[in-house]
């Protein structure tokens, strides 16, 4: 039973705020990814930074927010019990690269993941992309944790939008979420679509034909936070050429 305990949510009652969906266990970076309540379908959000000048920034994946109006505020919840209100006019985006970000009050919270570079992103190299997705939501109405769904890159091509591929089968509501390489030392990409082998109708249908999906990769985001005056650390991890570190 005391086990048990460790992997439920505890939910709110009369005793106060002190009490917002409690996670027990979970691990250091799923404690980190925030939950984006809009006036549309949930998506996902998480910190990155500190920057040169020592900031840090709340980054999503612009299509989250875009249904908001100024008036109508984005609430932002954490597996940490943290709650807060963010309005659509503290972003600053790229509606054609999909990302948006706005200032973070702290770095608490931050990732503290540096972006991958160009040549250590490479086809068949793992990752992980964690995320709010909505059916999954709809069942665990009262968690706030992320869920996390595993693949491989299966290409790259840094000349579109959407430039990064993979074969995780996500979902919605992962949109705006990390894409982290499975050691989980540098950030690779913010998801941003979810791919089926077709364009149908039927909500079933769609999650049986499930793929994968598309992200904005890391020397993207990189150049599009710069265009702001956001510099924020890249990788040092080292590049094997013809088999040689």
């Amino acid at each position: 039973m005391v086990k048990l305990i460790k992997y439920l949510f505890f939910i709110p009652t009369c005793l106060g705020a002190a009490s917002l969906f409690q996670a027990v266990k979970a691990s250091p970076i799923d404690q980190r990814i925030f939950k984006v309540v809009t006036v549309g379908d949930p998506g996902t959000a998480f910190v990155l930074g500190p920057s040169d000048k020592g900031r840090c920034i709340l980054v999503t994946a612009y299509h989250v927010i875009k249904g908001n109006s100024s008036s109508e505020p984005l609430q932002i919840l954490s597996p940490k019990g943290d709650k807060f209100v963010l309005s659509k006019a503290a972003f600053k985006y790229d509606e054609k690269l999909d990302l948006a970000f706005a200032p973070a009050a702290s770095c608490k919270n931050s990732l503290g993941l540096p972006l991958a570079r160009a040549t250590t992103i490479t086809v068949s190299t793992k990752v992980r992309i964690k995320g709010y997705p909505i059916d999954e939501e709809a069942v665990h109405s009262v968690r706030v944790m992320p869920f996390t769904a595993t693949g491989r890159v299966t290409q790259y091509n840094d000349s579109i939008p959407y430039d990064l591929n993979y074969d995780a089968p996500t979902k919605p509501g992962y949109s705006g979420g990390p894409v982290i390489n499975n050691d989980g030392r540098e950030l690779m990409a913010i998801h941003a679509y979810s791919d089926t082998v077709n364009d149908s109708n039927d909500y079933e249908l769609r999650e049986q034909l499930r793929v994968g999906g598309r992200g904005v990769s890391a020397p993207l985001i990189y150049k599009f936070l710069k265009g702001f005056g956001v510099n924020l650390p890249r990788s040092k991890k080292s590049v094997c050429l013809v088999g040689v570190c």
